[in-house]
């Protein structure tokens, strides 16, 4: 009967521990923030492979990720906003990563070169200057 206890306390304790590791891990977001420090957005990449996700690496950390996070990261950090890779645990947080300038790039995740063009393409700012509201906006400063 001993032994029968001994066997069940130590496959509980197996299991319990094995549970408590694949359960400690948190959630991963990229976070965007002000210079001031304030909160301007996030997005979540995974820790596993997903449909749809690009292999990229964060301070030599892979994570799965879309072409949308990626994009979205590129033009934080074009307008000058701090990135930072946290793991969220609960109400706790904890920074994995805060230099930007190691995060991935469209070209660093394996996309083929048309279609980080087009990616690019879709998500340029308007030029302004041909633009009719321009246009229309520049006719009618004469009479403010």
């Amino acid at each position: 009967m001993k032994r029968v206890h001994k066997i069940a306390v130590l496959t509980f304790s197996l299991t319990a521990g094995l549970a408590g590791t694949a359960y400690g891990q948190g959630d991963f977001y990229i976070r965007a923030q002000y210079a001031n420090g304030t909160f301007s957005g996030f997005h979540e990449i995974l820790t596993r492979p997903k449909d749809g996700y690009h292999k990229a690496h964060y301070c030599d950390r892979p994570f799965w990720v879309t072409s949308n996070t990626v994009i979205w990261t590129e033009e934080q950090v074009a307008a000058g906003q701090t990135l930072i890779l946290e793991e969220n645990m609960g109400s706790s947080r904890k920074t994995v990563c805060a230099d930007s300038t190691s995060f991935a790039t469209l070209e660093d995740i394996g996309l083929k070169k048309k279609e980080v063009e087009r990616i690019r393409r879709k998500n340029a700012p308007l030029d302004m200057k041909s633009s009719r509201i321009r246009t229309i906006s520049e006719a009618f400063k004469q009479f403010k």
